[in-house]
């Protein structure tokens, strides 16, 4: 039927022809799909006090950030902030709250300075930044003080501001002299 040789060409024909077959598949170029990228963790910190502007701020995290991230991310520090009081190399976690205070040189100047020139704090009309000059009164402490009067109208006299939220006689007694209504 079939020749000998001709048998023995075919098989060695489609050998040869396998072999190609499979060399030219170890040689596919197709570039191998990688993996997709991790998705981006990020942290919430919140940044009040003298900053410029205080907020809530995000930041992606790469394991190594620091107070001072978010302080920039919140606009960086004002002219009053007390980087004395707070580490800006401490480390970041997630749901911090980084609260930049004032000077207390800076304050004490100005509440010796608003005694001996008579400049008294009006509690009825002064915003959070001025009474936050008050002995004893920061910036959340202000803000309550504007909240009560928002909602109870003005003081009446100066003993009424003891009926906001943490401010009991002693601290009273501390800035009694240099308030008015």
């Amino acid at each position: 039927m079939f020749n000998k040789k001709f048998l023995i060409g075919f098989g060695v024909f489609a050998f040869a022809a396998l072999i190609i077959l499979f060399l030219i598949g170890l040689n596919d170029d197709t570039p191998a799909l990688e993996p997709p990228a991790p998705p981006v963790k990020k942290i919430s910190v919140y940044v009040s006090g003298q900053v410029k502007n205080i907020s809530v701020v995000e930041l992606e995290d790469t394991g190594n950030l620091k107070f001072v991230d978010a302080v920039n991310m919140a606009g960086g520090l004002t002219s009053l902030a007390d980087t004395e009081a707070v580490n800006l190399a401490e480390k970041l976690t997630d749901g911090q709250h980084i609260h930049i205070p004032t000077k207390e040189i800076f304050l004490q100047a100005q509440n010796s300075s608003g005694s001996s020139s008579g400049d008294l704090v009006n509690i009825n009309t002064a915003d959070a930044e001025r009474l936050a000059t008050l002995k004893g009164i920061g910036p959340a402490l202000a803000q309550r003080i504007i909240d009560y009067r928002e909602q109870n109208g003005a003081f009446k006299s100066i003993d009424e501001i003891k009926n906001v939220r943490g401010i009991g006689q002693k601290k009273f007694d501390a800035f009694k002299d240099k308030i008015t209504i």
